[in-house]
């Protein structure tokens, strides 16, 4: 596959997923036997998994839009520099709203197979996101 082909399922995957907040498409981007190497929060690391966090996502961040600064192929993998930006609307994972602005950054290696997203390793700053929601403090330095 060209580059394109390897990373047009994660550009699908933040346009329709993450900006639009319509997950029925979910099958058409992400294989069955999918895998999340960084799930956070305790979450199942399948599809299911998956679905439950951005669920939780597009509930508490409704008008969250994600723009992919970087992104580029390598072999079989999608790889992506991005950053997200919203407003916390509704409860996160038991954290009631705040109305605060976020704005987080985070790093996505998508293995594609056949067109689909089948494995995610990746990374973001939780911490600042979790700070700008109010359910932690971090200390100052």
């Amino acid at each position: 596959m060209n580059e394109k082909e390897i990373t047009r399922p994660l550009e699908r995957f933040y346009n329709e997923f993450i900006n639009s907040g319509d997950l029925s498409k979910i099958d058409e981007i992400i294989g069955d036997g999918y895998i999340n190497h960084a799930a956070p929060f305790g979450l199942d690391n399948g599809k299911e998994g998956l679905k439950k966090l951005l669920e939780e996502f597009i509930k508490a961040f409704p008008d969250q839009h994600i723009v992919a600064k970087k992104i580029f192929a390598k072999d079989d993998m999608a790889i992506a520099y991005w950053e997200i930006t919203g407003t916390h609307l509704g409860t996160f994972f038991g954290k009631e709203p705040t109305g605060n602005k976020i704005c987080m950054t985070g790093i996505d290696i998508e293995i594609v197979k056949d067109g689909k997203i089948i494995e995610h390793f990746g990374g973001e700053d939780m911490m600042k996101l979790l700070e700008q929601i109010e359910a932690i403090t971090l200390p100052k330095v």
